[in-house]
């Protein structure tokens, strides 16, 4: 793998923290639910940091970083999020969960495989292994949130 698929590769997770940047950030407002409010701004936090460190390794590696409106407009974590925009409009607490997780199971997959690659840096590797961990904990977080309203 070559520095620049390197850096394609992570510009693309760098793109998907910005697709969960801007849906935890919606979600977070039009939620009326107090405690999914306050986890949504957590992770909408937790996306940043992501973005920072992922870009941190692009601009090392002399690639450039996608702006914050550049998304995955492709991939499954985009269309999750567009389901999460419309659950909101009912509102259903279930449903908005349910399409959480499926945005978080989009992220981690994504995570999962450019960590196949044999070539990624160790320190590249050490970085995206350490989200990938705080994202499946986040994924089952939400599982659990969801499980708990059936």
């Amino acid at each position: 793998m070559t520095n620049d698929e390197i850096v394609d590769s992570l510009n693309d997770l760098v793109k998907i923290n910005n697709d969960r940047i801007n849906g935890f950030e919606k979600a977070a407002v039009d939620i009326e639910d107090a405690e999914l409010a306050s986890l949504f701004k957590n992770l909408t936090s937790q996306s940043r940091k992501f973005r920072s460190e992922l870009a941190d390794n692009v601009v090392r590696m002399g690639g450039e970083v996608p702006g914050i409106d550049e998304t995955s407009t492709g991939s499954k974590i985009h269309r999750a999020w567009i389901d999460i925009k419309s659950a909101f409009t009912g509102k259903d607490r279930h449903t908005v969960l349910e399409s959480c997780v499926f945005g978080e199971n989009a992220a981690v997959e994504e995570y999962e495989e450019v960590l196949e690659d044999e070539d990624i840096p160790a320190y590249i590797r050490q970085t995206l292994s350490t989200q990938l961990d705080e994202l499946r904990q986040t994924r089952d977080q939400i599982a659990t949130l969801r499980n708990v309203t059936e």
